[in-house]
């Protein structure tokens, strides 16, 4: 009986040695364990997957040899072949052509066939936004009025094409104005596109802006654009009085227009087509 005692005493004195020695060491203090409890271990960041973009290219012109000249007129259809072939040479996405007649509305339809879709306004003598299937879909539109010589009213349709690789969406503003020397409605057509552009970034911010076509001016309309924060291709803000064509395009700032050229051409009495880039 007594050795078991005793070999009950030193078991017991070896517990209580062995648990002081476990509540002296560092890491089992309630301090450590406590610290242990609250530490904070770094954690791999995982950054948004960034939205993927694409460059789409964009052509404009006038696309009416001359509005006065019957023989002109006659030519519509080789007229049109001549732009349609450009346009796929190039890698055309976009596209606004203004002063389209009707006969070159149908030849238009003809040579490119369902690859290729056309928004119209329903004018005679129309400005229409033209743009390759696979990489727009139409989702929208909106519509205006402008003036043209004598204060003819133009209707204009703005179709909201949506880039079937970023979903980014863009409304797009087909121009003819007016020339200098016909009254003030040139003057007036710039200040409603303009207005135009502020009330689609007022209702629709989510959507990206272009306007392009025949402004029937160099200078006044670009500074016009310019000062509302419009991007242009082929000038700055600063030096936007420059600018000598009258066949303009401009973007709203995250479009990036850029990489802009003009190639002569016989399909047009302004004898010039123009290219651009934008960034979707």
């Amino acid at each position: 009986m007594g050795i078991i005692m005793d070999l009950r005493r030193t078991t017991t004195m070896r517990f209580a040695a062995l648990s002081a020695l476990l509540v002296a060491l560092p890491w089992a203090t309630p301090a450590a364990a406590d610290a242990a409890e609250t530490t904070v271990l770094p954690v791999a960041s995982h950054q948004a997957p960034q939205q993927p973009h694409v460059v789409r290219s964009m052509f404009w012109m006038n696309a009416m040899r001359s509005n006065l000249d019957r023989r002109a007129r006659a030519t519509a259809s080789s007229r049109m072949r001549t732009d349609v072939a450009h346009m796929r040479a190039s890698g055309t996405d976009l596209a606004v052509l203004a002063e389209v007649a009707a006969d070159q509305r149908t030849a238009f339809r003809r040579l490119t066939g369902p690859r290729w879709a056309m928004v119209t306004g329903g004018n005679a003598i129309d400005n229409v936004v033209v743009y390759r299937r696979t990489a727009f879909t139409q989702v929208a539109h909106a519509s205006m009025t402008t003036r043209y010589n004598r204060g003819q009213r133009i209707h204009v349709t703005i179709p909201v094409l949506r880039d079937n690789v970023t979903g980014t969406q863009v409304a797009v503003i087909p121009v003819h104005n007016p020339q200098w020397n016909v009254g003030p409605w040139r003057a007036m057509s710039i200040r409603l596109e303009i207005a135009k552009i502020k009330q689609l970034r007022r209702t629709h911010p989510q959507w990206r802006i272009v306007i392009a076509g025949d402004f029937n001016a160099a200078g006044p309309s670009a500074c016009a654009f310019a000062h509302i924060g419009m991007a242009s291709a082929f000038l700055s803000r600063a030096h936007c009085g420059r600018i000598k064509a009258i066949d303009q395009m401009y973007a709203s700032p995250a479009l990036k227009p850029h990489a802009y050229r003009s190639v002569h051409t016989g399909a047009t009495d302004h004898g010039r087509e123009y290219h651009a880039k934008l960034v979707l």
